[in-house]
């Protein structure tokens, strides 16, 4: 495998718990571990299995209490654990309004981020 297949070419957030963003998939509730531009990364169980790589589902997206519609796309899933996994999830199908909040939030916490050090 080639190292520009494997580098991240966009900038996460690690979002901390009870922040002003969260994941819902058919219903369920994920931790959120960090988002981006493009996507977002989520904490699996065991009991979650069912979600595989290249999966399409349909995701709400909630941040500061609005839930933004979209699909994403299930790029990996690695191991973090006897019983947790990591999955990252690329947003696709999302409208200008909610690719308009999403990078205001991104950039609020950029910016939160920078003061801090």
């Amino acid at each position: 495998m080639d190292l520009q297949e494997i580098m991240r070419k966009y900038f996460r957030i690690n979002v901390k718990e009870g922040s002003d963003i969260s994941l819902r998939i058919n219903e369920a509730h994920y931790e959120v571990i960090d988002v981006g531009d493009s996507g977002i990364g989520i904490r699996l169980t065991p009991e979650d299995i069912f979600i595989a790589a290249e999966d399409e589902l349909p995701i709400e997206l909630k941040i500061k209490g609005v839930v933004h519609k979209m699909q994403g796309k299930v790029v990996h899933i690695s191991p973090a654990g006897p019983e947790e996994f990591l999955c990252g999830i690329e947003f696709i199908n999302i409208d200008k309004k909610s690719k308009d909040k999403l990078m205001a939030y991104l950039q609020e916490s950029r910016e939160k981020i920078f003061k801090q050090e």
